[in-house]
């Protein structure tokens, strides 16, 4: 029987498991609610409970599961033990993989849930067989992971591929939850298309009853010249944003997850147009942009992804 390993991607609201084997199938997949009273004190024991309820004490062949992948939303500490800072658990300095392994006697790789599902695309996902890639996803925020020979850039201070937070040229003044002012995300992201929007309707004639990023994409479909220049101020700043970021480490695949991305080509095809124009010619058009395949799974494929990957170079880390 294959080896087994458990994926974990945990959520500001829930955190999701799988039980996976070293090539990639799903055998069993479940969640629980994320508990964050407490400063989020609680989430290892909770993590630890549903483990041992769902695996540990059941029937699952627990004798092939040979260790944990857990992506967090954070960033985490050079020697790999440590959830550096998770805002929305409440999280600092948070030693959950010392905690983890001293209660279910079995190895955790930690990493950061946007490298997770970076990887999991690489893997199973968007980006197969590509070994040099960037990952963005679009959601409330704007998250990313850079790929390079097949592994995680995490650079000096375990804060490479924050996308989101690359400097964004405008006249107007958006104030980033990093403290910062023009992130990339306060523009490029869900709510800075919802944003974006609102600005551009002064008269309130869309957005007066409230309004949601399929509404934008639906207004585009119908060729209302607002919702058009919202989108195209979206996808300008980021393929802004994605042009510098392929002409410094030139990658073959650009993957774009989160909720924006369920836009498909109405979302793609203006953000490869404005990436073609800023690239480097000998660049533009050898690279692919795609959507993200895995969903709410990449980060599972990808934290097992990664304990693989440390289990096959051990002294790396």
């Amino acid at each position: 029987m294959a080896k087994k390993m458990i994926g974990i991607d945990i959520g500001g609201t829930e955190i999701k498991f799988a039980l996976i084997d070293v090539y990639g199938n799903i055998s069993k997949k479940w969640k629980i609610k994320t508990e964050t009273a407490d400063n989020g004190n609680h989430i290892p024991n909770a993590i630890i409970r549903a483990i041992n309820e769902e695996i540990l004490n059941g029937t699952d062949g627990t004798k092939d599961i040979i260790g944990i992948g857990i992506g967090v939303p954070g960033p985490i500490s050079q020697n790999g033990e440590l959830v550096v800072k998770a805002v929305n658990l409440g999280w600092s300095d948070m030693p959950l993989k010392l905690v983890i392994e001293k209660e279910l006697q079995l190895p955790v790789i930690l990493l950061n849930d946007a490298n997770a599902a970076a990887l999991g695309e690489m893997w199973k996902g968007a980006a197969r067989g590509k070994a040099n890639l960037v990952f963005v996803t679009l959601g409330t925020g704007v998250g990313g992971g850079i790929i390079l020979n097949g592994e995680v850039l995490n650079g000096t201070h375990s804060s490479g591929g924050e996308i989101g937070h690359i400097p964004v040229q405008s006249e107007e003044q958006r104030i980033c939850g990093c403290g910062n002012i023009n992130c990339l995300e306060t523009y490029s992201s869900a709510n800075g298309l919802l944003k974006t929007m609102s600005l551009l309707d002064e008269k309130k004639q869309l957005t007066k009853d409230g309004f949601t990023t399929i509404d934008v994409f639906d207004w585009l479909k119908e060729g209302n010249a607002l919702a058009e220049q919202a989108v195209q101020k979206t996808v300008t700043h980021l393929g802004f944003a994605l042009a510098g970021i392929m002409n410094t480490i030139d990658v073959e695949e650009i993957v774009v997850g989160g909720g924006l991305s369920e836009a498909g080509d109405l979302l793609l095809e203006p953000l490869k147009t404005v990436i073609d124009r800023h690239v480097f010619p000998e660049i533009r058009g050898n690279y692919g942009v795609k959507k993200a395949e895995l969903g709410n799974d990449a980060g599972i494929y990808g934290a097992v992804y990664a304990y693989l990957t440390a289990q096959q170079h051990p002294n790396e880390r």
